[in-house]
């Protein structure tokens, strides 16, 4: 069974001698340097590894070539997958030629040091340090035979302490990229009815992500609380994007429902038609109404059950059958009722 966030050490030697090489050439150092690549004095040690949201502390040592330690200060480079190096900090160094730095990645890190020339010692630079961040806890491990929903990008870590629910007025970035999708001309509720939230929740990747709702107004008290105690229960929600991600779907009569659950995304306000129900407005359509978890938890349709039939028959922390379950209990407790249990599980109502 796979795993997320498991990064075995021997899959990432090549991957980082590849980079230490070019990073070595991209610095302007020539063939002799790179051939003296770990002898040059400049060392950088640190952990290997950090749990995400915590300091570490990374730490210099320079000689020159007769072994006197050189003085003055190195700069610390850093770059994350997917990104160019780029400065991290100074660090000075005493009078032994040693110093340290407490750094915080929020990703997998790449680090070095890089010392400039003096009078009686070359520049150097160090090798390289990975940091594999880790998630605060333990990543989902889906059943082997569980079908898999189409991915989506990782959303932004969380920031702030607990759930941190923050409610602001539809913003115009948001209402622009509302209009023609969530809602349009019809709607029974508009801009001054909504209010946009935002969220920190707990991903099935085991790392704390912020996730964003639109919501009733008048239900923002039942949101907050039920965000607050899904957080504080470590309920595992996969994604948190608007709906308007998916685009406008005349299937849909509104944002594509249908997109959505099959990307396994919880969302809230979405003025369209019950789906697979044409003409029939959904509860959604009024902002006070939640899809949690929505590949897990299947909705029964004309069409069957959607997105798919596979875990209708079976159960989890994030696929609930029974009022038993605790997150039907969270809900409930929060204000939020259960509304269909029997072909619509992942459904809430204010």
């Amino acid at each position: 069974m796979a795993s997320y966030g498991v990064k075995p050490a021997m899959r990432w030697l090549p991957r980082l001698l590849a980079v230490s090489v070019l990073v070595l050439f991209a610095s302007g150092l020539t063939a002799a340097h790179a051939a003296a690549y770990g002898t040059v004095g400049l060392s950088l040690t640190g952990p290997a590894s950090v749990v995400d949201e915590h300091t570490i502390t990374l730490t210099v040592s320079w000689t020159a070539p007769d072994g006197t330690a050189v003085p003055g200060t190195v700069q610390l480079w850093q770059h994350d997958e997917g990104q160019a190096w780029q400065p991290a900090g100074t660090l000075a160094l005493d009078a032994t030629g040693h110093g340290s730095l407490s750094v915080r990645p929020r990703v997998d890190t790449w680090y070095q040091a890089r010392g400039a020339a003096g009078p009686d010692w070359p520049a150097a630079i160090s090798p390289t340090q990975y940091v594999d961040n880790r998630p605060p806890v333990a990543p989902v491990v889906l059943p082997a035979k569980a079908p898999r929903p189409t991915a989506l990008p990782a959303q932004p870590r969380a920031v702030g302490a607990g759930a941190a629910v923050a409610v602001t007025p539809i913003t115009d970035a948001v209402w622009n990229s509302m209009v023609g999708r969530s809602w349009h001309q019809g709607c029974p509720i508009g801009r001054a009815d909504l209010r946009y939230l935002q969220t920190n929740y707990w991903g099935f990747d085991g790392y704390r992500h912020r996730g964003e709702l639109v919501v009733r107004a008048s239900s923002v008290g039942r949101f907050t609380t039920a965000m607050q105690r899904l957080y504080a229960a470590r309920i595992r929600i996969r994604s948190m994007y608007l709906v308007d991600r998916f685009g406008y779907s005349k299937r849909s009569g509104g944002a594509n429902d249908f997109a959505s659950m099959r990307h396994d995304n919880t969302s809230a306000f979405n003025c369209r038609w019950v789906t697979g129900w044409r003409g029939v407005r959904s509860p959604h359509a009024y902002g006070r109404s939640i899809d949690i978890d929505p590949f897990e938890n299947p909705f029964h349709s004309h069409a069957g059950w959607l997105p798919d039939a596979w875990w209708t028959r079976h159960s989890a922390p994030y696929a609930w059958r029974s009022s038993k379950h605790r997150v039907v209990r969270i809900m409930r407790s929060a204000g939020f009722r259960w509304s269909y249990p029997r072909s619509d599980p992942q459904h809430f109502d204010a």
